[in-house]
């Protein structure tokens, strides 16, 4: 009897360990990388990957990813829509949950791959999806030294046809923590030749408000000829000085009869009949509409 007690306990301490075994390989991180692979793929089991993505092993999962993000066809049907949106995508990028997903489950192995399809996928007019965005898309959630790099090459490519692609590098490099100071970013507008890149650079040396940046903004701003850079360059100097009030954007031309003032920190757009030969270049902002003041919050300020 007492033997097989002991055996009875025995069996039971092996179950026991057996068991703990188990359940320490499910929680494990090769395991559970496993099991988030085998869910991105169940979401779209029978897509396969484009002709231009190269023979990589994580190809059809990349792809699973790409189609479950992206937006619905029937979204897409009218002109205007469907190049706004592939804009917006390319540039300041989507909601793409589950690229994000694949990008932490596979980790650094899988940049060559992103790098690939960012460098050698058309980029076909008002077709979508623009697999180079969601690539970009992938490299700016992984974030690493190597993905940044990827990012910068693509900054030497100014090919008409991939514009949007040149533009999304450029915006996702500038999230990208450490990657360039504000007065590294302002110096280099005098050198930036595309009009909507240099509103990028603009909008984020604005949002930075750093006071080392007026020099090479200075600079920039004395050798701009265009004259809406211009203006938002003289506005971002001006914010540099005048912390919670608001500015003009047109170096105070108002040539509609209008003042219109941008006041960034208020998330407001104002309106004002003009009473002068020009506008002042700063104003108070409002603490609500006053008379005469028309004011736009729909759309925040850049």
């Amino acid at each position: 009897m007492r033997a097989m007690n002991l055996r009875t306990i025995i069996i039971v301490l092996a179950a026991a360990a057996l068991g703990g075994l188990a359940l320490m390989d499910y929680y494990s991180a090769d395991s559970k990388k496993a099991r988030e692979l085998s869910e991105i793929q169940k979401l779209q089991p029978d897509v396969q990957p484009p002709a231009c993505f190269p023979a990589n092993p994580h190809a059809k999962l990349f792809a699973a990813a790409i189609k479950n993000d992206q937006r619905a066809p029937e979204s897409l049907n009218d002109d205007v829509v469907r190049r706004t949106a592939i804009k917006h995508d390319c540039i300041r990028g989507n909601n793409n949950a589950t690229v994000q997903r694949l990008v932490k489950a596979l980790g650094p192995q899988a940049l060559p791959l992103y790098t690939e399809v960012m460098e050698k996928c058309p980029v076909v007019k008002d077709q979508y999806p623009v697999y180079p965005c969601f690539a970009l898309d992938a490299l700016g959630f992984d974030g690493s030294k190597e993905a940044v790099a990827a990012m910068e090459k693509a900054l030497t490519n100014k090919d008409k046809a991939r514009k949007n692609v040149y533009l999304g590098a450029l915006f996702r490099l500038m999230a990208s923590p450490g990657w360039h100071t504000t007065p590294q970013l302002a110096a280099m507008l005098p050198g930036e030749t595309d009009w909507e890149a240099k509103e990028l650079l603009i909008e984020q040396i604005r949002a930075k408000k750093d006071p080392a940046a007026r020099g090479d903004l200075q600079k920039a701003y004395g050798t701009e000829t265009d004259e809406q850079e211009r203006g938002k360059i003289k506005a971002a100097l001006l914010e540099i000085d005048n912390a919670g009030r608001c500015v003009v954007e047109d170096e105070g031309r108002g040539e509609d009869g209008n003042c219109r003032y941008v006041c960034r920190e208020q998330n407001l757009r104002l309106k004002i009949a003009k009473q002068g030969p020009t506008c002042p270049l700063v104003r108070e902002a409002p603490q609500q509409n006053p008379p005469g003041v028309a004011a736009a919050t729909a759309v925040p300020p850049k």
